[in-house]
């Protein structure tokens, strides 16, 4: 009994030292109401759920995961933190599960949910990393860098890397930077999909693997480079996962960058945009697993992009414009209508440039007449390269032949002329409602200058309609009775 009663205790201290070898994270997740917020027409809760689908595909199995979310269950309440899963053998699918029910709704506790975390790996017995993904400002009234500092400070050896996701305020990435930092952890912008993948990939590789010492890497970039084009860079390099080719501006944070691209072997091209504002940049081979991680940099000069883009002094609101323009083409860049003084990325229609360089295009002019301009933007909004002031008049609609009395469900056609761009309507209403109340109808960019359509089904008192749609959504700018038998 005894000899069995040992031997059951051995086998349990190898159990528990087995388990204490094992290296153990614990994911952040921010669920608070902001990331309801839109990226590129996408909420950051969707755009966060699959970067966390990518992030467990490559997890390696040796190392615990767990989740701790925080204003995910109850709105206005700094209390609403928990630990969803705690650390443990990642199984995928059962994780993605507890991610994807996730509900954003409250307060940013950040600085009280990485406390949360650290606890609940036991960080002041034994190493512990935590990743958090935050879009905002702590709003519960703790301070990140006090608190970075007290959780190194009692930690065994813990670490807290921050991912401010899509944080344009620099007093609040200051804050969240503070937090890495004084843990000894990294911290990372990112602003949209690919840039948060990139992040949490790279984090993965940082926490579950230990560092390696710097090799030697080399860059060949083209001879000459034209802002906010895109180009091949070749490099040589140790071709490790979740290394990267990219540009940063000079004497930035390692592991900054503008543009990038994986590298998928130890030689080859890495296909990227040069930055939209010429001057002086860096390209920079940066490893996830090598220290110091800039394994290779070369200083580059962009030349300035040149384009030009034309077409009429004036236009009636809500009309059709022929647009011509020259410049670089790429998929972010585009062509069209912006109000006069407004930032680069205001606009109304646009199109993108087409691939030779040369773009002939068809635009609708805004529905609000006023002062506005034709413009070239380069990656949607980093800058206006080029444009024409153009003046956008009131629109001016007439029916030219069209009846005052009609059969029931019978065809009706209206000749007409006014501006012919897209969204716009000639139709029934009910006498005196509005555009919303539409009972039958054609698009009028569909149907210049005659639009056919059937009259309504039942007998009454109609008007026809031109319905303008624009910016503002769709108002009534020619009325005229319609009666019905």
């Amino acid at each position: 009994m005894k000899r069995a009663g040992w031997a059951l205790a051995l086998v349990t201290m190898a159990q528990g030292a087995f388990a204490a070898e094992r290296e153990q994270v614990m994911l952040v997740l921010d669920a608070s109401g902001s990331m309801w917020g839109q990226i590129e027409g996408r909420s950051k809760v969707e755009i966060a759920r699959d970067a966390v689908a990518d992030l467990v595909q490559t997890w390696k199995p040796d190392v615990d995961l767990g989740l701790v979310a925080y204003g995910h269950r109850r709105k206005g309440d700094c209390a609403d933190i928990e630990t969803v899963l705690p650390a443990g053998p990642l199984d995928a699918k059962a994780y993605l599960g507890k991610v994807n029910a996730l509900n954003a709704k409250g307060m940013t506790p950040l600085s009280q949910a990485v406390i949360h975390a650290a606890d609940a790996l036991k960080a002041s017995e034994r190493k512990a990393t935590v990743i958090l993904v935050s879009d905002g400002e702590e709003t519960c009234k703790l301070d990140p860098c006090a608190v970075g500092k007290q959780l190194e400070a009692k930690g065994v050896d813990f670490t807290a890397h921050v991912i401010g996701f899509d944080v344009p305020n620099p007093a609040h990435q200051a804050q969240l930077r503070c937090l890495a930092e004084n843990t000894g952890g990294r911290y990372f912008n990112a602003s949209d999909a690919a840039s948060l993948e990139k992040a949490l990939g790279q984090l993965a590789v940082a926490s579950t693997e230990k560092p390696l010492p710097a090799v030697p890497a080399k860059l060949m970039p083209p001879a000459n480079i034209v802002a906010a084009t895109d180009i091949r860079v070749g490099f040589e390099g140790p071709g490790e996962a979740r290394d990267w080719v990219g540009f940063a501006k000079i004497g930035s944070d390692d592991l900054a960058y503008l543009d990038y691209d994986w590298v998928l072997a130890a030689k080859g091209q890495a296909a990227m945009r040069a930055p939209a504002e010429p001057g002086d940049y860096e390209l920079r081979y940066v490893s996830a697993r090598r220290t110091p991680p800039v394994l290779a940099r070369v200083k580059v000069t962009v030349a300035p992009a040149t384009a030009t883009v034309s077409g009429p002094k004036s236009v009636m609101a809500g009309d059709i414009v022929s647009v011509d323009a020259t410049g670089p083409a790429a998929s972010g860049h585009w062509i069209g209508f912006a109000p006069k003084d407004a930032g680069p990325g205001e606009y109304r229609d646009y199109v993108r440039p087409d691939e030779s360089g040369k773009t002939h295009a068809q635009l609708t002019a805004p529905a609000q007449p006023g002062d506005y301009e034709l413009r070239y933007v380069l990656n949607e909004s980093d800058k206006v390269v080029a444009a024409q002031r153009i003046a956008v008049l009131p629109a001016k609609v007439s029916f030219l032949a069209a009846p005052d009395r009609i059969a029931a469900r019978t065809p009706i056609e209206v000749e007409w002329a006014g501006p012919r761009g897209k969204g716009h309507w000639i139709g029934v209403v009910a006498r005196g409602a509005g555009a919303d109340a539409y009972i039958t109808y054609a698009y009028a960019s569909d149907a210049y200058p005659r639009a056919r359509f059937q009259s309504p089904d039942e007998p009454g008192d109609y008007d026809l309609v031109f319905v303008l749609s624009g910016e503002a959504g769709e108002r009534v700018i020619l009325r005229q009775p319609l009666r019905v038998d």
